[in-house]
């Protein structure tokens, strides 16, 4: 199997599983609603970088990546119980902020046109 093939097999993997454990398998209150939005595995496989974002308001993206942080022993020894690999990657956590800028820029289309809409409502009238 080629890296690159490999690399990609083993992302689509732990984004399956980080997904279910993040959703409902840890205690911890802010990251009661985390998403993990992507997986990017090193070419040695031996780092895995983990982008998540949250719609919790009331925790900081700070706290939730400590929080991510105090949780890695138990998501690594979980991810070495569920898969095979034959060593389980360092998981380093970065928050994603693409989803608050995509909301952003619906909005922005939105009013845009509505303007437009609005405009020439009023040159027909």
């Amino acid at each position: 199997m080629s890296t690159e093939i490999r690399q990609q097999r083993v992302a689509e993997l732990i984004f399956e599983e980080m997904s279910i454990m993040l959703a409902g398998e840890l205690q911890d209150p802010r990251i009661s609603l985390v998403r993990v939005t992507d997986v990017r595995v090193s070419k040695d496989l031996r780092n895995v970088r983990v982008f998540v974002c949250h719609d919790d308001e009331t925790v900081s993206r700070r706290e939730l990546l400590k929080a991510l942080q105090n949780a890695t022993s138990y998501l690594r020894r979980q991810l070495a119980e569920r898969l095979s690999l034959r060593a389980v990657p360092e998981l380093l956590f970065s928050y994603d902020d693409s989803p608050e800028k995509a909301a952003r820029v619906q909005e922005l289309l939105r009013q845009i046109a509505a303007e437009r809409a609005a405009r020439n409502a009023g040159e027909n009238a």
